[in-house]
């Protein structure tokens, strides 16, 4: 799908490019969500809000969702229902040909999303999400 390939606005390019660190020191940490329309293209998700904040965050409603970005963030997680609660997360797909970290399997599907711009939820659907979190800091739970 030509859609893959398309750069995300106001996102970095994917590669090396990715921003890390940089992010957090600037304060410009966000998420965007996408969804498909019925002409197959990617559509920005808007008022999703404080996509700069860590933690738990609950959308208004639900939003459809096929494509998820995030930068400045160690990683993202996106859930079915309210209150990010363990048993409604979902998985993602990298689709990039590889990813900058080494200790990930990006032929695997991944619950943790890293920094970046390539994951996909379902290669031809949108899938409904109702919450999101992220975090600044690796946390093993």
């Amino acid at each position: 799908m030509l859609v893959a390939g398309l750069a995300v606005s106001g996102l970095p390019a994917i590669g090396p490019a990715l921003i890390g660190e940089s992010a957090l020191a600037n304060g410009s940490a966000s998420i965007r969500l996408y969804r498909l329309n019925s002409k197959g293209q990617l559509i920005n998700q808007r008022w999703v809000g404080d996509t700069d904040e860590d933690g738990c965050h609950d959308l208004r409603g639900s939003r459809k969702v096929h494509r998820f970005a995030q930068v400045g963030y160690a990683y993202c997680e996106l859930f079915r229902e309210h209150g990010c609660s363990k048993e409604s997360q979902v998985t993602a797909m990298w689709h990039g040909r590889k990813y900058r970290k080494a200790d990930i399997d990006v032929t695997q599907p991944q619950q943790r999303l890293l920094p970046g711009s390539l994951w996909y939820l379902d290669p031809d659907k949108n899938i409904e999400i109702a919450s999101w979190s992220c975090r600044y800091q690796e946390i093993n739970e």
